[in-house]
């Protein structure tokens, strides 16, 4: 009888283990981006005027809406005859879709060809709706005549004005300073 007993407590086990449910693998939840883009070469144009062009290797586009922009992107910003007024590039970007903000990454250069002046610094902010830029970060800024290192800076989107914050030293008169 002990031996019967054992085989049924050993059969219904084996019982209710084979006929719980199987586990559901199409309940997995997709962690990676929305969508993927390569060779963007795109146009943002203000009353059928080219504005602004943006050039960049690819895109990721996340479910928050939020664009990652992992390699090297080029802006290029147009007056209102059509001709590049200033140019800036960056290591990557990063644009927030709630903020419609835009952050360049790493080694990011502005390049105003009109003055023929150029600002380096590690980080930058374009917030296109108010058509200015902005950066907290270190920023080093050549002219034709001077170089000045500041932190945080205050622009016209199209590098046109700006301002420093704050300068950490003072202004080095220099004559013929390369522009690149």
């Amino acid at each position: 009888m002990r031996n019967s007993s054992l085989l049924f407590l050993l059969f219904l086990t084996s019982t209710i283990f084979s006929c719980r449910e199987k586990s559901d693998d199409s309940k997995a939840v997709y962690v990676g981006p929305k969508s993927e883009l390569f060779g963007i070469d795109m146009v943002y144009s203000d009353s059928a005027r080219k504005v602004v062009r943006m050039v960049t290797e690819e895109q990721l586009t996340l479910a928050s809406e939020d664009r990652i922009y992992p390699k090297e992107m080029k802006l290029w910003f147009y007056d209102k005859t059509g001709k590049i007024t200033s140019e800036v590039r960056g290591d990557s970007a990063h644009f927030y879709h709630q903020k419609n903000t835009y952050k360049l990454i790493g080694h990011v250069v502005i390049h105003n060809i009109e003055k023929g002046e150029i600002m380096k610094t590690d980080e930058f902010n374009w917030l296109p709706v108010e058509k200015r830029i902005f950066t907290d970060k270190a920023v080093q800024l050549r002219t034709r005549t001077e170089l000045v290192n500041g932190v945080g800076l205050d622009a016209a989107q199209d590098f046109s004005s700006y301002s420093l914050r704050k300068v950490r030293n003072s202004v080095v008169q220099v004559d013929g300073l390369p522009t690149n």
